[in-house]
């Protein structure tokens, strides 16, 4: 019946397929995105008959009759082909038995048989395999889903009151799934489903068993009810848009302007880095025609009060004899101005301020009341590291005078 049924099926399917190929007009397969935990889950219930099939093995000593069914279940898409769900079936199984069972008991003198009755459960779990989305690539707005699918689980059944029966079996099937489509949540469902099970189900002392049983019910689907196309990139290739393209353009053209900018810079730097060269190349020159009119002659040095950075007169009077014999005699030439501080009486950051002051005093006067140019003129300020003279704090209160190098 099953095959009968696929041969049917999948003729009609094949047909109502119409947007699910490329422009080659080729069946679009997988692969897909994983989806969600929480997506494309289904909820389904049904109701149908179903017909209790014994006596396999002996002919006349068994006859079927229908009997209603129910069918409620849950399950999941794992990708648009396999899932799987759980579910129970059941309600009553009815026959007709030429024995007497824990079942059948009560004897039916028109038919000479014995009426059955078995109130049932299968609680079940199934694997489901669309062939709609295998043969035919995944469609989200198909119409009709045949999904085929293989059935295990446990056949309770019960209903004769005190009487102890084997009436828990495993059970194996196989049915067809069939949802048709009423909007994106909805889906109206025709379930067919064939099971086998142990003869000992219904009190026989042995044999096999079977049951037959078709549903009608609804379907509704909960979260994401569809599945995207996962991309296969080929290797070396990058997939790209307008507005990707056309930003790339525009900082192109950004880092032209930006590198044309740092080349003029660049030159300019060049050309401003050859004038320093000359002007470097002339003040060696300059240094080295200066160097046999440098008169010889000790450094000079002025003094300090403790903690002043203002001359008194007589070291006035002694900064004013260097200047008029030494710097104004050597017009060409450089002196370097050192200011110094005692660093025995005094803080690091203390001594280094001291030493500053002094300098910038005493160049102030060259530059004020003597005209010295200050391009002459070389200052330092070491009172936080150096001294002048070691042992003797009060000659390091000073600013030492002396020929550049």
């Amino acid at each position: 019946m099953l095959v009968a049924a696929l041969s049917v099926v999948s003729v009609a399917v094949s047909a109502q397929e119409n947007g699910n190929r490329d422009s080659l007009d080729r069946i679009v397969r997988g692969p897909y995105e994983t989806n969600g935990i929480w997506d494309n889950w289904f909820i389904g219930v049904g109701g149908g008959i179903n017909l209790f099939e014994d006596g396999w093995f002996s002919a006349g000593s068994h006859k079927t009759r229908i009997a209603p069914a129910l069918d409620v279940n849950i399950g999941k898409w794992f990708t648009p082909s396999v899932g799987a769900r759980v579910g129970y079936s059941g309600l009553r199984a009815n026959g007709w038995s030429a024995a007497g069972t824990v079942y059948a008991t009560e004897f039916n003198d028109a038919k000479n048989m014995f009426k059955e009755k078995v109130n049932f459960a299968y609680v079940h779990g199934d694997v489901m395999w669309n062939i709609s989305n295998a043969f035919s690539g995944y469609k989200e707005t198909r119409f009709w889903n045949v999904v085929p699918y293989v059935s295990a689980g446990l056949l309770h059944g019960y209903g004769a009151a005190g009487v102890a029966a084997k009436n828990n079996q495993f059970a194996v099937g196989a049915g067809i799934y069939n949802t048709l489509r009423l909007s994106n949540r909805v889906n109206l469902t025709l379930d067919a489903r064939q099971l086998i099970f142990k003869g000992t189900f219904n009190g026989n002392a042995g044999g096999v068993a079977a049951m037959s049983s078709v549903s009608v019910g609804v379907a509704v689907n909960l979260g994401k009810t569809n599945w995207k196309r996962a991309v296969n990139v080929p290797a070396g290739y990058a997939p790209y848009s307008v507005a990707a393209v056309t930003a790339l353009k525009d900082d192109s053209a950004k880092y032209a302007e930006q590198a044309e900018a740092l080349a003029k810079e660049k030159e300019a730097l060049a050309a401003e880095n050859e004038a320093l060269k000359a002007e470097n190349e002339a003040l060696e020159d300059a240094l080295a025609a200066a160097e046999g009119k440098k008169l010889t002659v000790s450094p000079g040095a002025v003094f300090f009060t403790i903690g002043r950075t203002e001359l008194d007169s007589r070291e006035l009077y002694h900064l004013d004899f260097y200047i008029k014999n030494v710097i104004e005699q050597d017009a060409d030439a450089t002196f370097v101005l050192t200011g110094y501080a005692d660093k025995d009486t005094g803080g690091k950051k203390r001594n280094q301020y001291l030493s500053e002051k002094r300098v910038e005093y005493v160049l102030d006067v060259l530059r004020t009341k003597y005209n010295v140019s200050e391009d002459r003129l070389i200052v330092r300020a070491v009172g936080a590291e150096s001294t002048f003279i070691e042992g003797q704090p009060e000659l390091n209160r000073c600013v030492v005078l002396e020929y550049a190098e």
